[in-house]
């Protein structure tokens, strides 16, 4: 079974310059990124030429996973510390990073969010909330996936001391479920392995519940403090550039199609389904704020954050407000 864009090799590079002298001046950025397209203004940003136009040479490193790309941002590679200038990753990984940095990682920009493509999948005769009370949920713990579970659970009265968690070390463990027989009545896991799984299953099974009014899953853009301060004006002009490339993705599905299927492979299913759902945001709007709120709340009632940590404070705004400042609440400082 194909991974969510499985890549022929892992740390694939697709650049507008020499990989090696990336990032070591002005104009020249590196950016650590998994293969999602839920970050097609990356894409098209990159296939349409607009990080040239900002003068930009940028190189992108595609990553497996994103604690290798926190992993190599954070400790380098071939002794060298810090190899990279930017980093694109969820949420749930963003603020881990960050309390574990100090204040030395900031966020310039969510890139994109999504919400319907986080499906709660269950046995058939489980139609509502209350019917998962003492049964077992399989989800990835201290994912994106298990936020959604908190939060569902929160909506309908329950907490996951309701029910029996049951970690999964991947999404694609439910292709295994057997949902006659397994004590798991439902999962919580992200597309296509949802799609997938009622393929597989038919009746038995079926969508329970996405995403959509509990929670977003976000890939944000994030750097060092100390990169903003010592490219001045660098990190404005590669919003800029993004900016064009979600516009560009928005309007023009089939090139973000033939930019996955060039690079990644010929199996572009995953990409449909996820061109679908993506919400190309580059921006910090109310729903940004109230989903890091509600992360945080469950991040600390996880233990995975301190209490008194506000994940809000991991955003830097100033180089989103200099270059798309409407994009930018004024209360956010």
């Amino acid at each position: 079974m194909k991974r969510w864009l499985l890549i022929t090799a892992v740390g694939v590079a697709l650049s507008c310059t020499a990989l090696a002298r990336a990032g070591h001046q002005d104009g020249r950025i590196l950016i650590l990124a998994q293969p999602f397209a839920r970050a097609d203004a990356l894409w098209m940003a990159l296939a349409q030429g607009f990080f040239k136009d900002e003068q930009l040479a940028v190189t992108v490193k595609w990553v497996s996973s994103g604690a290798d790309a926190l992993e190599t941002f954070e400790r380098g590679r071939d002794g060298t510390p810090g190899f990279g200038d930017l980093v694109v990753v969820s949420e749930v990984l963003a603020v881990n990073f960050w309390q574990g940095a100090g204040d030395g990682f900031t966020v310039v920009a969510p890139l994109a969010r999504d919400a319907d493509g986080y499906v709660a999948v269950a046995k058939k005769e489980v139609t509502t909330a209350s019917a998962l009370r003492t049964k077992g949920v399989g989800a990835k713990l201290g994912s994106t996936s298990a936020w959604f579970i908190s939060e569902y659970l929160r909506a309908n009265g329950m907490s996951e001391r309701n029910v029996a968690l049951k970690h999964q070390a991947s999404d694609y463990g439910i292709l295994d479920w057997d949902p006659e027989q397994s004590d798991i009545a439902a999962f919580f896991v992200r597309e296509p392995v949802a799609t997938l799984t009622i393929q597989k299953h038919g009746d038995r099974v079926h969508r329970l519940a996405t995403a959509k009014g509990y929670v977003h899953g976000y890939l944000l853009l994030g750097t060092w403090r100390r990169y903003l301060h010592e490219h001045p004006g660098v990190t404005e002009r590669l919003l800029r550039a993004l900016d064009r490339g979600r516009r560009h993705a928005d309007e023009h599905k089939a090139d973000v199609i033939r930019f996955a299927s060039e690079m990644f492979g010929k199996d572009t299913a995953p990409v449909e389904a996820d061109y679908a759902t993506t919400e190309r945001l580059l921006g910090i709007d109310r729903a940004t704020l109230d989903d890091f709120r509600s992360l945080g709340r469950w991040m600390k009632d996880a233990g995975l954050l301190a209490a008194t940590v506000d994940p809000i404070a991991m955003f830097d705004p100033e180089p989103l407000r200099r270059s798309l400042p409407d994009r930018v609440l004024t209360e956010v400082r």
